[in-house]
């Protein structure tokens, strides 16, 4: 498998997604925890995380030559669904009790790491819609 490949892979865009650190002032964790603590009570950013991975998950299950167009731009949709939900989630935060996200060097990492994998994923979705578009004559 090409390195490309694995970089760009959905489910690697997932897990680095669930694993972005989130330093609370009371306590700190995944991001996958704050989404599983807020799906009971519908937050909007929680419910966006889940239907961009329910996308993701669907679009790599159901690849098929003939529908690579659709799965492609479902997949530029779900990840930006992803950047929605982080940038609902700290947005919503009026008293700051998570800005010790951007204070500290490890969930700096951790969301610059999703963030490089998430802007590769979509250059990599958004290139065979343009070749595919040049090659057909109109």
């Amino acid at each position: 498998m090409k390195p490309l490949n694995i970089i760009t892979h959905p489910y690697l865009l997932i897990a680095s997604f669930l694993l972005i650190l989130i330093s609370g002032e009371q306590f700190g964790g995944f991001y996958a925890l704050y989404l599983l603590l807020a799906l009971p009570h519908g937050s909007t950013y929680a419910l966006a995380a889940v239907v961009g991975i329910a996308l993701l998950i669907y679009c790599r299950s159901t690849r098929k030559k003939e529908r690579w167009m659709l799965s492609s731009l479902l997949n530029i949709v779900a990840s930006a669904l992803l950047f929605t939900s982080l940038l609902l989630f700290f947005e919503n935060d009026t008293h700051g009790y998570n800005d010790g996200t951007f204070k500290q060097l490890v969930p700096q990492i951790t969301l610059a790491l999703f963030g490089i994998i998430s802007i590769l994923f979509i250059i990599y979705n958004l290139f065979p819609v343009f070749r595919k578009r040049i090659k057909q004559p109109t």
